[in-house]
């Protein structure tokens, strides 16, 4: 294949021969040092280091996530107990059900985390992966477009939308091993053909991670397909495979697809994500992640303020993409209008591309004008500031206790509920890690609630639908844990049997009275 525009081949110094050994030794040292010291202090790196600036200032806010208190829950019972649940002992309704810790391995990663420091060890992790991701993005857009500036552009311009999904869950690190593949794929068509002997391993640890691996087989089919002929249609461009790539392309897929029973649960794992793919109506149309851009006026702003000025350009400049990029592009662009969550898949698939239209209007970088001491003062005084600006332990603290019934739970403690308590579906995983001495109604797991019926009745329960009574009973529920605002706050307080017990900003206790 031949080498992409951009990719120079630089020859390697020599030393010269009037040189003593001894001495040649030491200025090659002295040299490598010197070439080391500047490789990162160049203007590329600093772009990336304020990338990474800008992507920890947009999550200092993103710690508190309905679903991280889970994963740092489920994380510990793996290291303490040095097994993998099979049944749910989080709740009373799905109580000894079949049930898998799916992502457990990003889950041991956070649970470490918050043994190591708490929040603020959890904070320190979220701003690492993210950081991680941008780098990766920006790399891989700096790899495919051959300048660094049109990539730190393109990057810029996806901050927004990237950091508004960096949340501390192992979808983070999903993506992060999505971007992994997508630079390996790269190497490899570039020449390097060992970059795809990475993949296995790396899917084998992936299948433990999250469910996103099923976008890296999504790229290596695509990838691979597209070779298979050799056509131009327009600006859309196919090379053929040689008969060696074409094999080995076909063997790091297989290897791939043969790790995913590398798994404590064997191949449950990597079916149980097709499984939530194919029978979560419930989960598909009432979690707020996987409803349709719409439904997000501010992140549908973004996406069309990026998406249609990039198309405008396709039709004024007549750019010419590889096949796999723009089926690629046109699945992930279908997907993130369809479901909210997908905008970040979106995201990682759009830098690139955007960054090689970039390209056309922004200068690549040229090392001859570099200030490297100037580069190093700015990188220290970017350190320095997000050293400063790091929220503390109080801070987090105050985050949690605002989006979270932290207080609540303090009541609770004192005035338990004897029986069954009723809590807000957001806020079950955060009982799960703060509340532990009283399992929940339910929580982030949606599927497990969804196939055992749960998640139906907790919606009619919080929709006030007429079997509200009915259900109230069934669950023998003597209290509930709700938002101050919820609908059935107000409908239990017009009953005579049930009294607000507790109130605060953010939710309401309400408990049945006994019975005389």
């Amino acid at each position: 294949m031949p080498i992409s525009p951009g990719v120079t081949v630089e020859a390697p110094s020599t030393v010269l021969d009037s040189v003593d050994s001894r001495d040649a030794l030491l200025l090659a040292k002295t040299g490598g040092a010197k070439a080391v010291a500047r490789r990162l202090l160049c203007f590329p790196v600093l772009l990336g280091v304020l990338l990474v600036a800008g992507v920890i200032i947009s999550v200092r806010s993103n710690l508190p996530d309905p679903d991280t208190w889970y994963h740092a829950v489920a994380g510990e019972e793996v290291l303490a107990t040095h097994a993998w649940p099979t049944v749910d002992r989080y709740s009373f309704t799905a109580y000894g059900r079949d049930s898998m810790t799916l992502e457990w391995l990003g889950d041991v990663l956070i649970a470490e985390a918050a043994r190591l420091g708490d929040l603020l060890g959890m904070m320190l992790l979220l701003a690492a992966l993210s950081s991680a991701l941008m780098i990766l993005l920006y790399y891989y857009a700096s790899l495919r477009s051959g300048n660094s500036k049109a990539s730190f552009a393109a990057c810029v311009l996806l901050v927004p939308l990237v950091s508004g999904f960096c949340h501390l869950r192992p979808q983070v690190l999903g993506y992060i091993f999505f971007l992994i593949t997508l630079i390996c794929v790269e190497h490899f068509r570039r020449g390097r053909q060992r970059a795809l002997w990475t993949l296995p391993p790396l899917f084998a640890i992936w299948v433990n991670i999250h469910g996103t691996f099923i976008f890296g087989f999504l790229a290596l089919g695509l990838y691979w397909a597209s070779g298979l002929a050799e056509f131009r249609w327009g600006g859309i461009v196919a090379e053929r495979w040689t008969k060696a790539q074409h094999r080995q392309l076909i063997l790091t897929i297989l290897g791939c697809a043969l790790t995913l029973p590398l798994t404590p649960y064997g191949t449950r794992l990597a079916i149980y994500t097709v499984h939530v793919i194919r029978h979560a109506p419930l989960g598909m149309s009432n979690i707020t992640e996987y409803q349709p851009l719409g439904s997000y006026p501010s992140l549908l702003k973004m996406f069309l303020a990026l998406f249609l000025p990039f198309l405008l350009a396709q039709v004024i400049l007549r750019p010419s993409y590889r096949l796999d990029d723009m089926v690629l592009f046109v699945a992930a662009a279908y997907g993130a209008c369809v479901h909210a969550r997908l905008l970040f898949f979106f995201a990682l698939i759009f830098a690139p591309l955007l960054a090689s239209l970039l390209t056309r209007w922004i200068d690549r970088y040229e090392p001859a004008k570099d200030r490297y001491v100037l580069n190093a003062i700015i990188v220290a005084l970017i350190g320095l500031g997000l050293v400063k600006s790091f929220p503390s332990r109080s801070e987090l603290r105050q985050q949690i206790s605002a989006e979270y019934p932290q207080k609540a739970v303090d009541y609770l403690r004192e005035h338990p509920v004897a029986g069954s308590l009723l809590n807000d579906y957001g806020w079950g995983g955060y009982l799960i890690w703060a509340y532990p001495e009283r399992k929940v109604f339910i929580d982030g797991r949606s599927q497990l609630y969804e196939d055992s019926g749960v998640y139906a009745d907790y919606l009619r329960l919080m929709g006030v639908e007429k079997e509200t009574l009915t259900l109230l009973t069934k669950y023998d529920l003597q209290g509930c844990l709700l938002r101050r605002e919820s609908p059935l706050v107000t409908f239990l307080e017009a009953l005579p049997d049930w009294d607000r017990v507790y109130s605060d900003k953010v939710s309401a206790i309400m408990r049945r009275r006994k019975r005389s």
